[in-house]
């Protein structure tokens, strides 16, 4: 896998020098999939927290392309807490050869080759 952004904490990004928190300062709005081109668009927009910097994006996109595997899973059948669905728990580089567990995280900053990148909702009622 080759990225043009490095994790850290496992909720944020760095890339070009900013710090981009996904957990904080971010909802998780949806994803467009192309399927003939293998790329996946994950849409995110800034949370409306006092907490959140003025100065921060007012949206993000994350493209994944040469996408090969790709599982997104939604099981909130009781939708008690709807926000928590938008919030980032964690994101992760995590080995490919591991894809029957895919369900927790790592902390390393760089993926190695054949990594995949796992994102999981505070209710880990979605998860990719």
């Amino acid at each position: 896998m080759t990225t043009n952004f490095e994790l850290e904490d496992n909720t944020a990004l760095q890339f070009a020098g900013r710090y981009i928190d996904l957990h904080n300062n971010f909802d998780f709005i949806g994803y467009d999939y192309n399927t003939s081109a293998r790329q996946i668009i994950l849409k995110w927009t800034k949370s409306n927290g006092d907490w959140v910097n003025e100065n921060e994006f007012d949206s993000l996109q994350l493209i994944h392309s040469d996408v090969s595997f790709l599982t997104i899973s939604y099981d909130n059948l009781h939708y008690e807490f709807p926000d928590d669905d938008k919030c980032l728990s964690f994101v992760s580089f995590f080995p490919s050869v591991d894809r029957t567990t895919n369900n927790g995280f790592i902390e390393q900053i760089k993926p190695d080759e054949d990594d995949d990148i796992i994102y999981s909702s505070e209710t880990e009622h979605i998860s990719g």
